[in-house]
């Protein structure tokens, strides 16, 4: 009987130990993707209206510790981000002194559609829904 609980224990255990494996391996699969490359605002509606024009000549590099450049021609600004992948969201944050765009990108994205170079994502907001669409270059 007592053997029996042990086996049970263990499977229980090992049965955690890979889901944790797997988790820890879909999230190094999303920071490859979003750390490997450069991206740009393929579209951004702010509550119904197109406003991807603001973006031109932007694009941002993700890096592992959780920064992001916004990068416009030879001005970079930098700010964070943070993936979660249990919540499929994107949290994204420039100082607010940056001012629009890159303000703009200051909430918690809901990934609704993603491959490895496209993430389409929305928030709501106090004025509507936003919705954003990236595109690795």
């Amino acid at each position: 009987m007592k053997s029996k609980l042990y086996l049970l224990l263990i499977l229980v255990l090992a049965g955690f130990s890979c889901k944790k494996a797997i988790e820890k391996q879909k999230t190094n699969i999303i920071i490859e993707a979003m750390t490997n490359g450069r991206w740009y605002v393929e579209l951004y509606k702010d509550n119904g209206t197109d406003v991807t024009s603001n973006f031109s000549g932007y694009e941002f590099q993700f890096y592992e510790n959780s920064t992001v450049d916004g990068i416009a021609g030879a001005v970079t600004k930098k700010g964070t981000w943070n993936a979660d992948i249990n919540n499929y969201t994107i949290v994204a944050s420039f100082p607010q002194t940056f001012g629009q765009p890159l303000t703009m990108l200051n909430y918690t994205w809901k990934i609704t559609d993603s491959y490895l170079d496209y993430v389409e994502a929305n928030t709501v907001t106090g004025s509507g829904t936003n919705i954003l669409h990236l595109r690795k270059k």
